[in-house]
Order: structure tokens, then sequence, then C-alpha cells
């Protein structure tokens, strides 16, 4: 007869992601929305949308991608689009090749623009490593 089967483990409860601080434009804040995306992702950025585009219209027009795992539409506060968007792709060869196949693709009534985000670069914490590795080029140089 086969061995029992180990004991099954308490389940860990999931640990709360860390709020992660933001930095442009000369301000700190606090970005609770990060904890929605996916970790370790490849994001996009989507220019040039319509009022009328909602999520499911981008998540629509991007679901060709096999690692598409979410798009999001800003919107202000009053809940109207401010016409840019971000969409997750867990495989960089995916969101590679939405960028070369998607951007001034038209969605609605618009050519859109899909370019790489520079979301990471905002965060406080990699805008200091950031700048601790920057090389001295030889015209850079202090001598």
């Amino acid at each position: 007869p086969p061995p029992p089967p180990p004991p099954a483990k308490p389940e860990e409860k999931a640990k709360p992601k860390k709020p992660i601080q933001r930095m442009a434009g000369g301000k700190v804040w606090v970005d609770e929305s990060l904890s929605e995306w996916p970790e370790n992702d490849f994001r996009v950025f989507v220019g040039n949308l319509s009022k009328d585009v909602s999520e499911a219209m981008l998540q629509h027009h991007f679901e060709q991608y096999a690692s598409l795992a979410k798009c999001k539409v800003v919107r202000d506060h009053k809940e109207v689009s401010k016409g840019f968007g971000f969409c997750s792709f867990l495989d960089p060869m995916d969101c590679a090749k939405a960028i070369r196949e998607k951007d001034q693709s038209w969605l609605s009534s618009r050519p859109i623009k899909v370019r790489r985000s520079d979301w990471k670069d905002r965060n406080v914490q990699m805008g200091k490593k950031k700048g601790k590795n920057k090389k001295r080029s030889k015209f850079n140089s202090r001598r």
C-alpha cells in the first residue's frame, strides 16, 4: 500500500502588500492602488483613449495576448476617463509584442499610443536606487 499523505498544513494568510510610496512632480504620496496589480509584471501605458473607452473595451483590445493579467482606465474623481490607462502582462515577450502591434491601432474613435510604462521609476525606493547607480561617462566625469 502507498504511504499515507503528509498532514495538511494550516493555510497561511496572504500578507497584505505594503503601501508603495510614489514620487512625481516633486511630490511624494502613498499609492494604495498598486496593490491590485500582479507583482513582477510588465506594464504598458496606453494613451490617447477616448472618454467612452471602458476597462472591458481595453481588455478586449489586448485579449489576444495570453499573459494579459489586468487592464485599467484611469479616471478622475467624477469617474470620467483621463484619456489613458495601463495593461499588465506576465510575459515580457507578450508585452513587447503588444507595444509593437498595438501602437497607433484604433480603439473606439482614436489611434492609441502604447508605450512601456515608467511606473517603477516613480517609486520612491526605485528612484533612490536609480540615482545611486549612475555611472559617469568620460563626458560626464569631474576632473
